[in-house]
């Protein structure tokens, strides 16, 4: 039943994602991880019509990444960053980015001193909230790569898009 179930799991990330990255497959003894991790991904990172464009939450994960020196996460997200083209981000979202995705993973409870600073660069709170959703999420993210000792794919890129 388990393994029909992770078969199921699998290949609608496979479906959806083109591959599926390790750090899915990596909890594959516990599918009911397995697909919400793959569900909450999809709708804070890929989903449409979110409050931040992708570029900015891919932004967003690398910056979470290097904050926590997570090569797995990194190498993932810079090639869907890579991926996405020769769009540029301003470089105050790029700072304000950058000190939201450090003082999250680093010092949490000063992260709400950043929320002025963002909204006056966003206009919509709905932002804010995003980014602290991806920023925790990538938090969470780091820490699932380095417990399960996750080394980039031979063939990781074709999941980065």
């Amino acid at each position: 039943m388990v393994k029909n179930r992770v078969s199921k799991i699998i290949d609608r990330i496979r479906k959806e994602r083109g591959e599926v990255a390790e750090i899915h497959h990596a909890f594959r003894d516990f599918p009911e991880a397995m697909e919400a991790h793959f569900e909450f991904y999809q709708k804070i990172i890929v989903g449409d019509n979110l409050p931040l464009e992708r570029i900015e939450r891919e932004f967003l994960a690398v910056s979470t990444s290097e904050a926590n020196k997570c090569p797995y996460c990194i190498g993932h997200h810079q090639k869907a960053l890579d991926n996405i083209g020769e769009i540029d981000l301003p470089s105050e979202k790029k700072e304000i980015y950058r000190k939201l995705a450090q003082t999250l993973s680093s010092e949490p409870h000063k992260s709400h001193l950043l929320k002025k600073e963002f909204n006056s660069i966003h206009q919509d709170e709905s932002a804010w909230q995003h980014a602290v959703f991806i920023v925790s999420y990538f938090n969470m993210a780091n820490r699932l790569a380095f417990a399960m000792d996750l080394e980039l794919e031979e063939n990781f890129h074709k999941s980065c898009h």
